[in-house]
């Protein structure tokens, strides 16, 4: 079963549950592969899990900006309902390294890269982006990897 097919029967298993969180959520995360194939000019093939992943990926990224974004005005009761979504996303993802896992991860990317700078942090980003897909949140790679370029 593919991850597309998954993210349907769990669809399916939401609205007949009456699971509202996870209805809504699952039928944002439809919507948004359905957009990425009428935007690739493939919507009438499923996506791939690759394609799947990539658009969790920016969901979820999408969902920790906004419950960010609500802490800081004191809007707890929305930051609540996207963390309820981001945790229904998170399911479809691969268990995700931690910071104690990226470490070596990174140090490794930085040696074969070459990388010396802080200018050089985009290279070394677009290696571990394809290597850690869907595995890591970015933004704290990103941030070990200023931290091993800076000293």
């Amino acid at each position: 079963m593919t991850l597309y097919e998954k993210i349907l029967e769990n669809f399916k298993d939401a609205c007949k549950a009456r699971d509202a969180v996870k209805r809504g959520t699952l039928a944002m995360l439809k919507s948004a592969l359905q957009n990425k194939a009428i935007e690739k000019g493939k919507k009438d093939t499923p996506p791939t899990d690759d394609e799947v992943l990539d658009v969790i990926g920016s969901e979820v990224k999408k969902r920790r900006d906004s419950i960010t974004q609500f802490r800081a005005a004191q809007r707890h009761e929305l930051a609540d309902k996207e963390e309820k979504e981001l945790a229904v996303l998170m399911t479809y993802l691969p268990a995700q390294l931690t910071e104690d896992e990226l470490v070596p991860l990174v140090a490794d990317a930085v040696a074969r890269s070459g990388a010396s700078s802080e200018k050089d942090m985009g290279r070394v980003l677009g290696t571990l982006s394809k290597e850690l897909k869907g595995r890591a949140d970015m933004a704290l790679v990103a941030e070990i990897v200023k931290k091993k370029l800076l000293g």
